[in-house]
């Protein structure tokens, strides 16, 4: 009898892993800004640290719409709290 309960329990856990694991894949609304109709979300694997940004938007009059992932990069992690681990620069307008 306590093998069967034993046997039992192991079978509930295993069905349970799923549900009790987080989803790989986290989403986030974004602000659409001005653009009318908009829809934008964040999303981030979280096992591996991809980026991309969903938009949609759709078609107004004659302006098509359409359906776009942008990749964003991969997070890397840092040693230290404020460290700057990657950064891209480029001048301003230095004309008079």
């Amino acid at each position: 009898m306590v093998k069967i309960v034993f046997a039992l329990m192991l079978i509930m856990i295993a069905l349970m892993q799923p549900v009790l694991a987080e989803q790989r894949y986290q989403a986030v609304p974004l602000n659409p800004g001005y653009e009318f109709g908009t829809e934008k979300a964040f999303l981030l694997d979280t096992l591996a640290g991809h980026m991309w940004i969903w938009v949609e938007s759709p078609s107004i009059g004659d302006k098509s719409g359409g359906r776009y992932l942008i990749y964003q990069g991969q997070l890397q992690p840092g040693k230290s709290v404020g460290e700057i681990i990657h950064q891209q620069q480029w001048s301003g307008n230095t004309s008079p």
